[in-house]
């Protein structure tokens, strides 16, 4: 057993956390001594204990001089927790190996070097590439406070997503649409425009059983959607309507009345802008969670 080996497993406990923690990042942990994994653990939700907490609960044996390894650097700050970096030193771990160095401007290396000063070994890297790919969602969120954002489209082999009347239910097949589904069980949130409202009448939902259910963002420079439409009456407070100055101010307040959040951008190409959008819904994001 190596280092890899380990953090490998690591990897594999954090992917347990998706589509639970957004937007924090999703890590794993595993406790070794004498060779043996005695403790492991990971984020399980959002806010609650981090992954290297759950793994020293798990763990019922005396852990001074073991290794620890995990997919991101410890918490070096006070936010919905206390700092990991302290608990590991506390609790007299020897050696701690870490997949990537967390970008978040609070840890960004303050959690290797208390540890290096408290005499504690600290390998980074290992893994680096997958822990990066694991996380890739949180890092561009935590970077650039902007979303990190997926295209999804169904379409046919000639590049068409309807048919020239607008039709395009099922267009894709079983297989693919639960790949959908997986996609909005594991983000924190959906956008479409108001057409595929509009023709459609989409739930906008996750059919995973023990699944989430997405934020649903629409699109709406006119802020055509019906009051009636599903992604107004199902779970209106995980809607948010995207619309612009032209919009119904009457409209607004009754959406808003109904639990609905709205962004108003300015115009660009008089449609939403959607760079103004994207800031916006970052910000958004940390209120909604």
């Amino acid at each position: 057993m190596n280092d890899d080996f380990y953090m490998d497993f690591a990897i594999k406990l954090a992917l347990k956390g998706e589509g639970k923690v957004n937007p924090n990042p999703l890590v794993g942990a595993v406790i070794v001594k004498n060779n043996k994994i005695i403790g492991s653990g990971y984020h399980e939700q959002y806010g609650k204990e981090h992954a290297e907490r759950n793994a020293v609960k798990s763990c019922n044996k005396n852990m001074e001089g073991s290794t620890i390894y995990v997919t991101l650097e410890p918490c070096f700050h006070f936010g919905r927790q206390p700092p990991c970096v302290d608990m590991i030193i506390e609790k007299k771990i020897r050696r701690v190996v870490i997949g990537m160095i967390d970008p978040n401007p609070l840890v960004a290396g303050k959690s290797i070097e208390k540890l290096r000063e408290n005499n504690i070994e600290v390998t980074v890297g290992v893994r680096e590439k997958e822990c990066k790919k694991l996380n890739e969602i949180f890092i561009k969120y935590i970077t650039s406070k902007i979303p990190f954002v997926l295209l999804k489209a169904g379409m046919s082999l000639d590049g068409k997503i309807a048919t020239y009347t607008g039709e395009s239910k099922w267009i894709t097949c079983e297989e693919s649409r639960k790949d959908a589904h997986n996609l909005r069980n594991k983000l924190y949130a959906i956008m479409v425009g108001i057409n595929t409202v509009l023709l459609d009448d989409p739930e906008l939902t996750c059919r995973i059983k023990g699944g989430r259910n997405p934020i649903k963002i629409i699109v709406d420079s006119s802020l055509r959607i019906p009051i009636d439409s599903k992604v107004v009456k199902i779970n209106p407070y995980l809607t948010i309507i995207a619309t612009t100055e032209k919009a119904d101010e009457n409209k607004k307040r009754i959406l808003e009345d109904m639990g609905i959040s709205i962004i108003t951008t300015s115009l660009k190409n008089n449609k939403v802008d959607l760079s103004e959008l994207l800031q916006a819904i970052g910000e958004k994001i940390l209120i909604l969670f």
